[in-house]
């Protein structure tokens, strides 16, 4: 395997828009530093979005949000080709990193087996960064077939919310823009999850059409009679829509988060991606259970249940790394107490 440094602004995004040029600019204004590789391996071309973080005194965690493409890769051992590729990307990033975390990309549809990464530098994380389950929807058929294939959970709440909301795109007016933020807040006490900074989200819309890349971002917002009740942001690339976070008002104990979903599914289909994903349920073998109150809800809209192989870290400096993970198992233990419900999202 060969591996060489790239300018992380020319990355392209032929999958998850979390490996892309945006992503990277996104969590660059937020203390992460990023890291673009380019990777080969006989006739197999590739790229990888590296995040390192320092968080301790010249000690350095890196990151790689659902990378790299292990699933089209010439080796045909997994844990292998991390093994390689891991001990190479050592040499190329800060010497301070004492773990190189890995969320790898959407692997089975409905199959809870997934792959473990076997090694005696790998350890699985207690909690996992990003959804170790989540609902993608083929959108090959376009609009009408999508719809078709709904539940009647989501037709019936669809029939009501007709009547009742109407949802368009934000137009970049920031008063619109605080009034769902403060619905956004008001859910996130409900609910019992970390919300995002106003300023990290704001960033993340006004990065729109400013970075090179196949990325786009959208807010859009619910209204009643006029009022903004409800919105959510959706990250667009070329191959999948996906879904960040959502926030909508209980009104006589019904939401505008059905129309919401369909809306952007709707405008993924225009926009011609292949898949729409719902972003976060619950994972094989009892993880990820904070996110048990969307599972109803995102399983709805029909598609398919994909999981994936949980959070892996490959431990540089075992010392570090194990005071890191202690400390960070409680604070995930304190974030996660409470389960998001219908139409919220995890933090990203």
């Amino acid at each position: 395997m060969t591996i060489e440094s790239i300018d992380y602004k020319k990355l392209t995004c032929p999958g998850s828009p979390f490996q892309s040029s945006f992503w990277a600019a996104v969590k660059h204004g937020i203390g992460w530093k990023p890291y673009a590789f380019s990777l080969h391996e006989e006739a197999w071309d590739s790229s990888l979005l590296v995040l390192v973080k320092q968080l301790f005194p010249f000690c350095y965690l890196a990151y790689v949000p659902f990378g790299p493409d292990v699933f089209h890769s010439p080796t045909s051992n997994v844990s292998d080709f991390m093994k390689q590729l891991s001990r190479q990307l050592k040499k190329l990033l800060p010497k301070g990193v004492f773990a190189i975390r890995y969320d790898l990309p959407w692997d089975e549809v409905n199959d809870p087996n997934v792959m473990w990464l076997s090694s005696r530098r790998f350890r699985t994380a207690k909690e996992s960064v990003q959804p170790d389950g989540t609902v993608r929807i083929d959108l090959k058929w376009g609009y009408e077939g999508v719809s078709l294939g709904y539940r009647d959970r989501a037709k019936r709440s669809l029939r009501k919310s007709f009547q009742l909301f109407e949802v368009v795109a934000w137009s970049g007016e920031i008063l619109e823009y605080k009034r769902w933020y403060e619905i956004y807040l008001e859910t996130a006490k409900k609910d019992g999850f970390a919300p995002r900074s106003s300023k990290y989200l704001k960033a993340l819309l006004a990065l729109d059409g400013k970075v090179n890349g196949d990325v786009n971002c959208r807010l859009f917002l619910a209204k009643q009679d006029k009022r903004i009740v409800g919105g959510i942001i959706v990250l667009f690339t070329s191959q999948e829509a996906v879904y960040l976070y959502g926030a909508s008002l209980r009104l006589d104990n019904f939401s505008c988060s059905t129309s919401l979903q369909d809306f952007a599914i709707k405008q993924a289909c225009q926009y011609g991606c292949k898949y729409y994903d719902l972003f976060g349920i619950p994972g094989p073998k009892g993880r990820g259970q904070h996110l048990a109150g969307l599972d109803l809800f995102k399983r709805s809209f029909g598609g398919q249940v994909y999981y994936r192989t949980p959070t892996t870290d490959y431990v540089l400096n075992f010392f570090i790394w194990k005071m890191y993970t202690i400390s960070e198992n409680i604070r995930y233990g304190m974030m996660r107490k409470a389960r998001n419900q219908e139409g919220s999202s995890p933090s990203v």
